[in-house]
């Protein structure tokens, strides 16, 4: 009788440590899950906010699934976009997403955009350089892009040499 009791505590531990182990790997697995969907809702906020779009999240509100946010282009979205295209026609370094615009798939447009920083920061220097009286700014091309901003008269300069009206922001300074 007693070695039939220690069978069966032998199989009982045996099983509270597969049960063990399978709660640990679900566990794990659930905060994975947890980890990629905040990092993926992060990505959507900040889509949204770079590229100026309506955030709809009625559905993820329900469903608690990021996939289920809804970016909509607003005006400013357009801005960007015209802005971005035309700069991008006279720096080649600086890619524009075209077939992910057209299709709308915003976050592939805010990785190439956020792609594209250092290149804009570099072509920014050179241009706003010109003269040396002035001091170089490595955010004029993202200023512009994102804001329509033209702080800089060498970036502006720049803007109307090759055909890009430039908004004057000097009136709001």
């Amino acid at each position: 009788m007693k070695r039939k009791w220690m069978i069966l505590l032998a199989i009982a531990i045996v099983l509270a440590i597969i049960v063990g182990i399978a709660f640990y790997f679900w566990h794990k697995d659930q905060q994975e899950k947890e980890e990629a969907n905040r990092i993926l809702h992060n990505k959507y906020s900040y889509t949204a906010g770079t590229l100026h779009l309506d955030v709809n999240t009625s559905e993820y509100d329900r469903t608690s699934d990021p996939h289920d946010i809804e970016l909509t282009p607003t005006d400013l979205t357009y801005d960007l976009l015209q802005r971005w295209e035309a700069i991008s026609e006279v720096i080649p370094t600086i890619d524009y997403p075209e077939e992910a615009i057209e299709q709308e798939d915003w976050l592939n447009v805010y990785n190439t955009f956020a792609s594209n920083r250092f290149d804009a920061e570099d072509a920014s220097k050179e241009i706003t350089k010109r003269g040396g009286s002035e001091t170089t700014n490595s955010m004029a091309i993202n200023d512009y892009l994102l804001y329509g901003s033209v702080y800089n008269d060498y970036f502006r300069e720049f803007l109307e040499e090759n055909g890009i009206k430039g908004p004057d922001r000097r009136r709001w300074e």
